[in-house]
C-alpha cells in the first residue's frame, strides 16, 4: 500500500482547458537569490496533456542540490538558460514540487515522478549565477519576463550594414520558432538619415526600423522583433540586423521575452 498525498494527480483530466496553467508565480530568492528560486503554489495539466500536477503550496528550489526542488543533474552552469519545472507522481505517492533542468523537453526526473511541465525560464550569469528578472503569472500559460537590467548581446558598436545574425541562446528560451522578445537598442547615426533595422533571423523584411534625426545624436528605447531559430547555426534562437552606414553603431540589449508554455 502507498499513500496518496495527491490523490487527484492519478486522474486524467478531461473537463480543464486544454494544457490549462494557473498560479506557479516565479521570482529570485530574497535571501540567496544567486542559487535559489521561490515558486508559488499552482495547477496545470502535464506536458502530455493528460494529468493535472497540482502543486498546493509554494517552494524554494534550491539549484545547489539535486533532485526534487532543485537542480536535475550536474551544477549550475555559466551563462544558460534554465528551465523551470513543476514536477509530479501522476500516482500521488510523492508530493509535487519544482526543478530546474538544461532540458524543456526531457528533464531527469526523480525516482518515482513521471509527469512535468515547463512553468518558466531562469538565466545564469557568467558566475553561474540566476539573474535577476521579473515574471508573470495569473491564469494562463502565456507567460512574460524582464530582466531586471537588460542584458549585453555581442553587438555593443554594431556598424554592420547587411544584415547579420545576433546569438540570443545565452539570453532567450530556445526552441520556439517565433519567440518575441524586447530589444533593448542604442543607436549612433552618422547622419539624420540613416536607419537601424531589425527582423527574425529567417525573416526578409524589416520588422522594426529606427530612423535618426540627427546626426550623432544617441536613440535609444526598446523594439519588439521575433526570435526565430536558425538552422545553419543548431538552431539557434537568433535576430538580424543592420545600420545605414559603416560610420554608425548600435549596442543591442535583450530586455525580457513573452512565451508559451
Amino acid at each position: 500500500m502507498f499513500s496518496q498525498s495527491n490523490p487527484a494527480n492519478y486522474v486524467p483530466i478531461i473537463n480543464d482547458p486544454f494544457l490549462y496553467m494557473t498560479g506557479f508565480q516565479i521570482a529570485n530568492d530574497a535571501t540567496t537569490p544567486n542559487t535559489k528560486l521561490d515558486v508559488g503554489a499552482g495547477q496545470c495539466r502535464d506536458s502530455t496533456d493528460s494529468f493535472d500536477i497540482i502543486l498546493n503550496s509554494s517552494v524554494v528550489i534550491n539549484a545547489a542540490a539535486n533532485g526534487i526542488n532543485g537542480l536535475d543533474t550536474g551544477s549550475l552552469g555559466a551563462s544558460k538558460v534554465y528551465a523551470v519545472h513543476v514536477i509530479s507522481d501522476p500516482t500521488g505517492a510523492n508530493v509535487s514540487g519544482c526543478m530546474v533542468s538544461l532540458s524543456a523537453t526531457a528533464p531527469l526526473l526523480p525516482f518515482g515522478y513521471g509527469s512535468f511541465r515547463v512553468i518558466g525560464y531562469v538565466t545564469t550569469d557568467s558566475s553561474s549565477h540566476f539573474l535577476k528578472g521579473y515574471w508573470t503569472a495569473g491564469n494562463t500559460g502565456v507567460r512574460s519576463f524582464v530582466y531586471d537590467a537588460p542584458i549585453a548581446t555581442a553587438v555593443t558598436a554594431g556598424a554592420a550594414t547587411s544584415y547579420t545574425a545576433v546569438d540570443l541562446s545565452t539570453f532567450v528560451p530556445g526552441g520556439y520558432a517565433q519567440l518575441p522578445i524586447s530589444v533593448a537598442y542604442s543607436y549612433t547615426p552618422a547622419a539624420a538619415s540613416h536607419a537601424l533595422s531589425l527582423q527574425g533571423v529567417n525573416s526578409t523584411g524589416a520588422a522594426v526600423t529606427i530612423t535618426g534625426q540627427v546626426a550623432a545624436v544617441v536613440i535609444s528605447g526598446n523594439a519588439g522583433v521575433n526570435a526565430q531559430l536558425n538552422a545553419s547555426s543548431s538552431n539557434k534562437p537568433e535576430i538580424n540586423y543592420k545600420v545605414g552606414n559603416a560610420s554608425d553603431a548600435v549596442a543591442l540589449n535583450i530586455a525580457g521575452y513573452t512565451v508559451t508554455l
